[in-house]
C-alpha cells in the first residue's frame, strides 16, 4: 500500500479531523516551536477531544503507523517521517479552575499563560516555567522547573490526575486510586500514553516580587561572585538564575547592551521584597546594573523576566543537574566557551533549584536531582550551524564536569532526540516495563524518550 492509499484510508476512519500534506492545518501543525528537525508525517489529526485521539491510535494501528503528539513543539527533536501519524493537541485547550480545591483541569493543548490567566483572579498560580507559551502537559510530565520551584517544588509533584489514551487506543485515567503506577511515570518521566488532560495543584502566592538585572559582560566576575555569596543567606522563598546571554534588540534593554553578550540575573520571591534582601545586599559589592526591573510582580510580568525570544528559534541545547559546589565553579562554567558576541551559544545559565518540596510524592522525578541546573543553548537554523553549537556545548559540559551529578535535565535538551541519564537505572527500568505494559507494540513515538 502506498502513502496515498494509506492517507485515503486514514481519511475514511478519521473524517474531517484529518489534515493531509499541503493542507493549511497540516503545515501549521508540523512547524514546531523548535524547528531543528523536519516534520513530514503521513498526516495530522486535529484532535479536539479524547475520542479523536482514541480513533487516531486505532487508525494508525490498522495502517501499521506509529503515532506522535505535539502541541507547541518546544520539545521537538527528531525528524518525523511518513511512518508516523501526528496528533495535533492544540484543539484540546480547555481550562477549568477550582478555587476552593486550588486545582485546575487543563487540556493537552493549553499553555501556561492561559492557565495562569485563569488562576490569577483567584489569587492562585500554576507552577509554570520561564516561558509563557510552553505547553502545560509536556512541561509538567518532564519535571517542570520554573520561578516557583524553591518554595513550591517541581511541577511534576503537583500532578494529581491524568487522562490519557494508551498504545492500544483505549482511554485510561491515572491517579492515586487507579493506574497509580502510570501516575508515577507521568510525574517526571514523560508517562506511558498520550495525555488528553491533567489535573494539577495551584498555589497561593500573596506577595510576589520578581525581575531581572543586566550588566555588561566585563563585570561578570563581580556579579557572579555576589550571586554565589548571596546563596548562603537566602531562604527557600527565593528562586534565582545567573547567566550570560545575547541581549535582545528590544526597547526594554538599554541601547548600549542590545545585541551584545551580557550578565543576566533573574529572581523571584514569594515573600515579597524581604525575600530578595540577601541578594540585594550581596549585589552591593558589584557594579550598579544597567537595568533593574525588580519589583512587585504578577504572572504576566513574571513570564517575561527570563528574556526568552518572542519568536521561534531553531535551537540545540543541553541541561545538566549540578551539585551544591556549583557556585565556586559558576564563573568558569558560564565563561567556558568565551564571552564574545560571536560565540555560538546564545545563553549559558545556572538556576538555583534547591528544594525538598514535593520530593516525597510518588513519582519518577518529583524533586530536583541536584540543587542547581545548567542550561546551555544556541541557535541552529540550518544543519551546518549545528556542529559549532554542539562543540560549544561540549566545552561548557567539560567545564561543569567537576560538579555534574551525572543526571541530564531532559526538557532542557533542546533539539535533541535522547536524554541519557535523565533517570537513575532502577527508575529507568521501571519506566520501560510500564511502557511495555501500556504500549506493548511500541506504537507511541516520543520526541525525547527518557
Amino acid at each position: 500500500m502506498n502513502v496515498e492509499q494509506i492517507v485515503d484510508n486514514l481519511a475514511g476512519a478519521l473524517g474531517s479531523a484529518l489534515r493531509r500534506p499541503g493542507d493549511r492545518g497540516y503545515d501549521e501543525a508540523t512547524r514546531p516551536r523548535n524547528a531543528t528537525a523536519e516534520q513530514h508525517p503521513v498526516a495530522v489529526v486535529a484532535a479536539t477531544g479524547i475520542d479523536d485521539v482514541r480513533r487516531a491510535v486505532h487508525a494508525a494501528a490498522d495502517a501499521g503507523l506509529a503515532v506522535a503528539v505535539q502541541a507547541t513543539g518546544h520539545g521537538a527533536g527528531g525528524t518525523l517521517g511518513d511512518d508516523v501519524l501526528l496528533i495535533d493537541s492544540t484543539g484540546m485547550g480547555v481550562i477549568t479552575v477550582d478555587p476552593s480545591a486550588r486545582t485546575a483541569r487543563v487540556g493537552a493543548g493549553a499553555v501556561w499563560a492561559d492557565v495562569n490567566a485563569a488562576a490569577a483572579p483567584h489569587g492562585l498560580l500554576g507552577l509554570a516555567g520561564t516561558a509563557p507559551d510552553v505547553g502545560v502537559v509536556g512541561y509538567t510530565l518532564a519535571g517542570g522547573v520554573g520561578w516557583l520551584t524553591r518554595p513550591h517544588g517541581l511541577a511534576s509533584a503537583s500532578l494529581r490526575r491524568v487522562e490519557f489514551v494508551d498504545g492500544e487506543g483505549e482511554p485510561q485515567v491515572a491517579d492515586e486510586q487507579q493506574n497509580s503506577e502510570a501516575l508515577w511515570a507521568f510525574r517526571g518521566a514523560g508517562g506511558v500514553g498520550i495525555v488528553t488532560a491533567v489535573e494539577i495543584d495551584l498555589v497561593k502566592v500573596e506577595d510576589l516580587w520578581a525581575g531581572y538585572q543586566l550588566w555588561p559582560i566585563d563585570q561578570a566576575e563581580a556579579v557572579v561572585a555576589a550571586w554565589g555569596a548571596a546563596l548562603e543567606e537566602i531562604d527557600e522563598t527565593l528562586t534565582s538564575a545567573i547567566g550570560f546571554l545575547m541581549a535582545p534588540d528590544a526597547p526594554t534593554v538599554p541601547e548600549a547592551l542590545r545585541g551584545h553578550r551580557v550578565v543576566h540575573l533573574s529572581a523571584a520571591s514569594v515573600s515579597g521584597e524581604a525575600g530578595l534582601a540577601p541578594l540585594e545586599r550581596a549585589l552591593r559589592a558589584a557594579p550598579e546594573p544597567a537595568i533593574d526591573t525588580t519589583g512587585p510582580c504578577d504572572a504576566k510580568r513574571l513570564a517575561g523576566i527570563h528574556l526568552d525570544p518572542p519568536a521561534a528559534v531553531p535551537a540545540v541545547g543541553d541541561g545538566r543537574w549540578l551539585t551544591a559546589a556549583t557556585p565556586r565553579h559558576a564563573l568558569n562554567i558560564l565563561g567556558a566557551h568565551g564571552r564574545g558576541d560571536r560565540a555560538p551559544l546564545a545563553e549559558m545559565e545556572i538556576r538555583h533549584t534547591a528544594t525538598a518540596v514535593g520530593s516525597d510524592a510518588d513519582g519518577a522525578m518529583t524533586g530536583p536531582p541536584g540543587p542547581f541546573l545548567l542550561h546551555v543553548v544556541g541557535p541552529a537554523p540550518t544543519a551546518t550551524d549545528r556542529p559549532a553549537v554542539e562543540q560549544a556545548i561540549d566545552v561548557v559540559r567539560d567545564a561543569a564536569e567537576p560538579v555534574d551529578t551525572g543526571r541530564a535535565a531532559a526538557s532542557f535538551r533542546d533539539g535533541q532526540t535522547t536524554a541519557p541519564g535523565a533517570l537513575g537505572p532502577e527508575a529507568s527500568q521501571r519506566l520501560q516495563a510500564l511502557r511495555r505494559g501500556y504500549d506493548p507494540h511500541g506504537r507511541i513515538r516520543r520526541p525525547r524518550p527518557v
